[in-house]
């Protein structure tokens, strides 16, 4: 035991010195070997934080250093020591030290200008601060903030460039169907990137799991922005139940993971089409079912008929200048066109509320780069048939809509819904091939 004293005294009084000495001599931090020194003096308070030398850590002792950092973000003493070292990171990052291989740190000694300075760092605020909009019985573990105090997204300081506005917060919820509740992490981006007609709010979400004794982030979810005068109405939600998705030869099909930017103009009015798919209302059983598909419900051919289908609104704020060629929006073309034997239909309950939904297949639109089909999802939403999204599915070439494999599969994630929206943003969507919707 005698020993052990004297070795923990020793070691006590080396650090006493570094500290002493560091203060008063800087030069003196010149080998990797004084990290462990340096950080067990920076723990102790031997060393004030605005006297530490970071700059040897980040630049100068190469890959030790940067591993005492994270050491310090995760088991720092204190507080404000946590938050220092993610601030030295940050900045590290900033000044372009990662790879370009891989998109790993570069461990070797780098050389910039100038030192970390701390009057300089930007302090990450902390994500404790969340915890008070939880709601009543939610509790964030706390080997959550072990990991992730400092490095919610949302709390960093913005880069000097950036100058919108950002609010966020916490929340819990099963997303999955796990019985296991993830982490949300909401940022509110408000008056985003001025390529908007009006002020736009918009929300970016991060999901975080349990990943057995770790929590990973798993999930990034971007919500189309929304005018910012009427965003008081709009609101977030987890949807109850999870969706289907539909696999046209082993590509899925996703259709609530479409483009948010709709230029002006570009989307149907709300007749658009409709007088000449009226027609189409004594055709519909002529339209082929994929097998195990139920009969195409007869209200949508009464909604046909009083051209009461509700079409897909344009996205507000609409962008200043298009930044695609205009997308296909409404309804499916054998519609439009009286030609119910250039579709076909999968009728299924997909987002199981009760109601069946429509998924009309037509013939090929277009071949490019690969051959895809027009599908198009039309729903039951508030007591009217609504075209819901258009998309493209991949197909072989040539091959008759009788011969194509489709399957519905469960959606991993249940959908979040923001302003009359459902999105399955980070679902597996069709890859065959640079195709779009285009007409």
């Amino acid at each position: 035991m005698k020993w052990l004293m004297r070795g923990l005294s020793a070691i006590v009084a080396l650090a006493v010195s570094y500290g002493v000495i560091a203060n008063y001599v800087p030069a003196a931090r010149i080998a990797a070997i004084c990290v462990p020194a340096e950080v067990l003096a920076i723990n102790l308070g031997l060393i004030p934080l605005d006297r530490a030398d970071w700059g040897y850590l980040k630049l100068r002792s190469g890959k030790a250093g940067l591993d005492a950092l994270s050491h310090l973000e995760r088991h720092g003493a204190a507080d404000k020591i946590r938050q220092t070292s993610v601030a030295v990171q940050d900045q590290w990052l900033e000044a372009g030290h990662v790879s370009k291989f891989g998109g790993g740190h570069l461990y070797w000694e780098n050389v910039q200008e100038k030192e970390t300075r701390y009057a300089e760092l930007r302090m990450p605020l902390d994500g404790k601060t969340l915890g008070q909009d939880l709601k009543p019985n939610q509790s964030i573990p706390e080997n959550f903030w072990q990991t992730y105090r400092y490095r919610l997204g949302c709390l960093l300081p913005p880069p000097n460039y950036e100058y919108s506005k950002r609010e966020c917060r916490l929340s819990m919820a099963d997303l999955n169907g796990d019985n296991q509740p993830e982490i949300i992490l909401d940022n509110q981006i408000i008056g985003t990137e001025g390529v908007f007609v009006k002020p736009a709010i918009e929300h970016r979400h991060m999901v975080y799991q349990k990943d057995g004794s770790e929590w990973k982030a798993i999930k990034i979810n971007g919500l189309c922005a929304v005018d910012q005068a009427s965003a008081h109405d709009t609101s977030l939600k987890i949807y109850a139940q999870k969706i289907d998705v539909p696999w046209i030869n082993g590509h899925a099909v996703n259709f609530f993971n479409s483009d948010c930017f709709v230029s002006e103009n570009s989307v149907p009015a709300s007749t658009s089409g409709l007088n000449q798919a009226r027609f189409m209302a004594l055709f519909l059983t002529q339209i082929k079912l994929l097998p195990s598909s139920k009969p195409i419900p007869s209200s949508l051919a009464v909604a046909l008929t009083n051209r009461s289908i509700v079409l897909p609104l344009g996205t507000e704020p609409p962008m200043r200048e298009p930044m695609l060629q205009q997308e296909f929006q409404g309804l499916p073309p054998c519609f439009t066109s009286l030609a119910p034997k250039a579709c076909m239909a999968m009728v299924a309950d997909i987002d199981h509320n009760g109601s069946d939904d429509v998924i009309i297949l037509d013939k090929e639109v277009r071949k490019d780069f690969s051959t895809w089909r027009l599908a198009t999802l039309l729903m039951m939403r508030q007591g009217r048939w609504t075209v819901v999204a258009n998309h493209a599915a991949c197909a072989e070439e040539s091959q008759k809509l009788e011969d194509l494999n489709v399957e519905l599969k469960s959606a991993t994630w249940r959908p979040i819904e923001f302003a009359g929206r459902l999105y399955l943003r980070d679902e597996p969507s069709d890859n065959c091939g640079q195709h779009f919707a285009y007409m």
